[in-house]
């Protein structure tokens, strides 16, 4: 009798950040207007096939958690959750 084993799902990054900021298509990313600084172009890039994002303005980066961690002001605890209730 085989057991399978269950694997957390990532949250997808490219959903997440849309709900926030439009991302428009880039030669090996999607990018937009960074929310965490005042972007006057489009310097967050959002790597769609590592699930992570990185602005070269102000240089914040991550995946999925850290980029609701910041956007939101919130925990690590409390941006999983809200990550978590969005599905």
């Amino acid at each position: 009798m085989s057991e399978s084993i269950s694997t957390p799902v990532q949250p997808n990054l490219v959903e997440i950040v849309s709900k926030y900021i439009l991302l428009e298509v880039s030669r090996k990313a999607l990018k937009g207007k960074c929310p965490f600084h005042k972007d006057q172009a489009t310097s967050l890039m959002v790597y769609e096939e590592k699930n992570m994002f990185q602005c070269f303005g102000c240089g914040k980066g991550g995946g999925p958690i850290e980029f609701v961690m910041a956007i939101e002001n919130k925990s690590r605890e409390d941006a999983i959750g809200i990550i978590a209730q969005a599905k």
